[in-house]
């Protein structure tokens, strides 16, 4: 019946409207780089047309003054046990977007002031979702228009706890969105470009000018461009990439051109030199976590608390606006997290406390500032299998102050939760004119009352490394995190047989922070990585799969031992990995792992695992086809439940709309090796779904008759496949059926 029912679906969508988008195509030329544009000069009729119905016109600029910071502070109200502080507030800090802090403690800040248009560009059309189209490709610096956007560093000069000195180290900038620090400079998201100014002394005075690592990030819409810098524990830079602009970026380690559209989280290796997509999808990705374990997640403009990204993964989208994922055979996504709570939108600025400071029952919460509506949120993350779930609990800040807009959080060295504060009666990005309040800006930290939290680590770049090894201890994860990227950083590989040890008999996070420092140290061979795939600490387990696959090489040993870790893991997220890492490893290792991992029946009702495990499939399923005949070729592959509900239907419709001789025989071959009808219903119903919307090739003779039969049993529905095989009288039975 469920068959049935699809083909008749089928047969009307056949004689269905044709939908399709016209553009407003608002032909426009903007000088993108003059600080205000009006109406007149924008020619924006048709854009003015389409405001006259905008929800959201609450928050474009009322005409409103703003609160003296002062006040604005006593308007707040705050969650028991908690009291905000002003750390810096306009003329100092105006129009802050991102906050980040150095191996010194110091807090430097990305300030957005060039936003909404970039400098020295015309826009020469809007397209309906207004993005814009520009006349060229910015030039990077120093030769491209200098914009307003800038880097300044606030310090604490005295370790009073106050940020009492700053300076702008980096001016010029373009549509500048984020800054991070390391790695022998200073990285800047400048889209289209990532910017790394050599800076060996760390005396913030670049050596030269900047060197243009990445190149083709969009900038079709500066609210949703690449964005949040962040160091991963190991050793690549992370970014995000929000949801309305696309990229073409050349991978320096390969040359191949890396192309998406809409929302992502990438990276970058400053030493390999490599440049990867890391999961695709979310919300307008315009914010990046890393927590204690590793582990990624984003916040999002819809009315979940965010999205959780295993490496590899693909979320959804808003399709439509959004474009496609990258990988056409994706054939499923992953949703936001589930919630339970205020369902407003949207919690874009996110943070995980792990700071040490506040009481323990913070840790590994939400944070997330929602400025839509002028409120910082907190939030329980709960497991739910190898994903999470939110559950709200009271609020941290509120206030009736409207120009609160948080538009960044992050934990700071001190512990406390910092917030860039873009201060503005407007927020909606949508109307195409600059009246955007160039002269405010507030940062803010939130601390436990009576309380005056101060940065005590030090110089980390500075401390020696055995000082930096007994920072694995401390309870602020920012600390812990900095000490391994130094010694990383500055090859202290005497230590690695310290380290090794603490991974051995240290405590479950120290033998983590141990793992990663000797994997940047390079002290993480096959043998080792065989030897921790059996750690009492499922975190170090996953962690030596993932780095495992991030080589995409397996000794024979490193490889068996991956299959016996997928046989025997009681952990979701080490299986997880293990499917990630699969995806990325050769054939003659993945492939053993995914057969161990789909023989795991429990995870078929996982709610990322399936999909895990049929992505490692479909990354093999032609440049290891060998391996895949052979696996499916086994009689008791078709006996699991995650091959027979999950893969096989799915490696049909693959093969199919992949096409060619090598795909059609992989298609027959499923068919031979096919060991029952249901099992045979399944296959035909996705060999047909390969071909909707398209006209059907020419099949092999066998692979034909095999659908020609399936039609025929089908009766009426068959019908659909016989009209796409434009088989006589096909048309005309397909009436008879619809009229009936």
């Amino acid at each position: 019946m469920k068959s049935l029912t699809l083909h008749r679906k089928r047969i009307l969508g056949l004689f269905g409207p044709v939908f399709f988008c016209l553009s407003l195509s608002v032909c426009l030329h903007v000088d993108a780089g003059s600080e205000k544009t009006s109406p007149s000069n924008a020619g924006s009729e048709r854009v003015a047309e389409v405001m006259k119905n905008y929800k959201g016109r609450g928050v474009l600029a009322d005409g409103s003054s703003p609160t003296p910071v002062d006040k604005a502070l006593k308007m707040f109200r705050m969650r028991k046990g908690f009291e905000i502080e002003k750390v810096a507030a306009e003329p100092d800090v105006r129009q802050p977007l991102f906050l980040t802090w150095d191996s010194r403690g110091r807090l430097w800040v990305s300030l957005y002031l060039q936003y909404q248009f970039p400098a020295g560009l015309k826009i020469v059309e809007y397209d309906n979702h207004l993005r814009a189209q520009f006349d060229k490709v910015p030039q990077p610096p120093p030769y491209g228009t200098e914009g307003a956007d800038k880097i300044s560093v606030f310090e604490d000069s005295n370790g009073d706890g106050i940020y009492d000195r700053h300076e702008d180290v980096i001016t010029g900038l373009n549509i500048s969105t984020s800054v991070a620090v390391g790695a022998g400079g200073i990285w800047v998201a400048d889209p289209p470009y990532l910017l790394f100014y050599p800076d060996a002394n760390g005396d913030d005075v670049p050596d030269s000018d900047p060197q243009v690592r990445l190149s083709g990030f969009g900038i079709e819409d500066t609210h949703s461009v690449m964005n949040n810098l962040k160091w991963g524990p190991d050793g690549w830079l992370y970014g995000a990439n929000g949801s309305t602009t696309t990229g073409k970026v050349e991978d320096p380690a390969t040359g191949k051109i890396v192309r998406w559209q809409g929302q992502m989280i990438w990276r970058y290796h400053p030493t390999l030199k490599s440049f990867e997509i890391y999961a695709e999808g979310g919300g307008n990705t315009f914010s990046l976590e890393i927590d204690a374990k590793g582990r990624v997640f984003s916040g999002t403009n819809g009315g979940s608390r965010g999205m959780y990204y295993p490496q590899g993964s693909y979320g959804e989208k808003g399709w439509g606006k959004h474009g496609p994922l990258t990988n056409p055979y994706a054939f499923g996504y992953f949703k936001h997290l589930e919630h339970e709570g205020d369902q407003r939108r949207f919690s874009q600025a996110y943070c995980i406390y792990e700071g040490g400071l506040y009481p323990k029952e913070f840790d590994g919460k939400i944070i997330a500032p929602n400025s839509l509506h002028n409120i910082v949120w907190v939030s329980k993350r709960i497991p739910k299998g190898s994903s999470y779930r939110t559950v709200d609990e009271e609020n941290l800040v509120e206030t009736d102050d409207h120009w609160f807009r948080p538009v960044f959080a992050g934990v700071g060295p001190d512990g406390c939760v910092y917030m860039a504060d873009w201060y503005d009666s407007r927020l909606s990005h949508v109307r195409p004119v600059d009246d955007w309040d160039k002269d405010t800006g507030r940062i803010y930290r939130v601390k436990p009352t009576g309380t005056n939290p101060v940065y005590q680590a030090g110089d980390l770049s500075n401390l020696p490394p055995s000082e930096l090894i007994a920072l694995f201890k401390n309870p602020n994860r920012w600390i812990r995190r900095r000490a391994v990227l130094e010694l990383g950083w500055r090859k202290e590989k005497s230590v690695l047989p310290d380290l090794n040890k603490l991974v051995e008999n240290g405590g479950a996070q120290e033998s983590l922070e141990a793992l990663w420092a000797v994997n940047l140290l390079g002290g993480l061979d096959d043998s080792l990585a065989a030897k921790w795939l059996r750690h009492k600490n499922a975190d170090v387990q996953r962690w030596v799969v993932r780095l495992v696959g991030d080589r995409r090489r397996a000794t024979p040993e490193l490889a068996r031992g991956l299959v016996d870790l997928a046989l025997r893991s009681s952990d979701l997220q080490v299986r997880s990995q293990l499917a990630s890492s699969a995806k990325r490893l050769p054939g003659e290792a993945g492939a053993p792992i995914i057969s161990a991992l789909v023989k795991r029946d429990a995870d078929f009702d996982d709610i990322h695992l399936p999909l895990m495990d049929w992505w490692a499939v479909e990354a093999h399923a032609e440049t290891d086809r060998a391996e895949i005949n052979q696996w499916i070729g086994k009689p008791d592959t078709w006996k699991e439940k995650l091959f027979r509900k999950v893969i096989a239907g799915r490696l049909m419709k693959r093969y199919a709309m992949a096409g060619g001789d090598a795909n059609f025989a992989s298609c027959l071959l499923l068919l031979k090796k096919c060991p029952d009808e249901e099992m045979k219903a399944i296959l035909m119903d996705n060999l047909e779904a390969a071909f909707e919307g398209v006209t059907m090739p020419v099949l092999p003779d066998e692979l034909s008759s095999a659908m020609d039969e399936y039609s025929r049993k089908l009766g009426e529905s068959g019908l659909v496949l016989q009209m796409k095989k434009g088989e006589k009288g096909a048309l005309a039975k397909a009436q008879a059926a619809l009229a009936n």
